[in-house]
């Protein structure tokens, strides 16, 4: 369960408001996956109400960095991030009740959007709103994005991105092993010995 806390504020209420709307909506999830077991329709309704609300946000944020004249760079890998969540988790979902482990996925699922948005929030949004704040006081789009590096944070941020990072790359180590195998099943079947 992903908890709000001002540790994930980035000091954009509107901002703020959204994240914890999604954070709300995630933790529905796990309620409905239990044991391995995973109630499909629930699940459904709760995944399309998140990606909705996602899609949301998404425009949302990518409205304000353009209003806030936000240097293009930026903006353009934010979208891309955006774009990339939206597609990976279509494609999750895709697999959720195809596969025999509908649990272990939905799980994967749950840790998947938890991890994202975990090191979405406290990386790019926080870099976005410093951006902002640093456009407000006078620095040219072009300085603000320049000065990205200097967000500092504290150890407890860094120890959340570390791990939503490792969280992440062992979910996606994890689909690459699956495909690796499922890719040499199909070559023995067209080559076989």
């Amino acid at each position: 369960m992903l908890t709000w806390s001002d540790h994930f504020s980035v000091k954009i209420e509107s901002v703020d408001i959204q994240h914890k709307k999604l954070f709300e909506l995630l933790n529905l999830l796990p309620e409905n996956v239990t044991e391995g077991v995973c109630r499909q329709a629930p699940i459904d309704a709760i995944l399309t109400e998140l990606m909705a609300y996602a899609g949301q946000h998404f425009v949302d944020e990518e409205l304000l960095m353009q209003h806030h004249h936000l240097d293009p760079r930026h903006i353009n890998v934010h979208r891309m991030e955006h774009k990339s969540f939206i597609y990976d988790i279509q494609n999750m979902q895709e697999h959720l009740y195809s596969e025999e482990e509908v649990g272990d996925i939905a799980e994967k699922l749950v840790s998947f959007i938890t991890s994202w948005l975990i090191y979405h929030i406290l990386g790019i949004d926080r870099i976005m709103a410093a951006q902002i704040f640093a456009i407000h006081h006078g620095a040219t789009p072009e300085q603000a994005y320049e000065a990205r590096h200097a967000v500092n944070y504290d150890a407890a941020t860094t120890h959340l991105m570390l791990d939503s990072v490792l969280d992440l790359w062992h979910l996606s180590m994890d689909r690459c092993h699956k495909l690796e195998a499922k890719l040499a099943a199909v070559t023995a079947a067209k080559h076989p010995k």
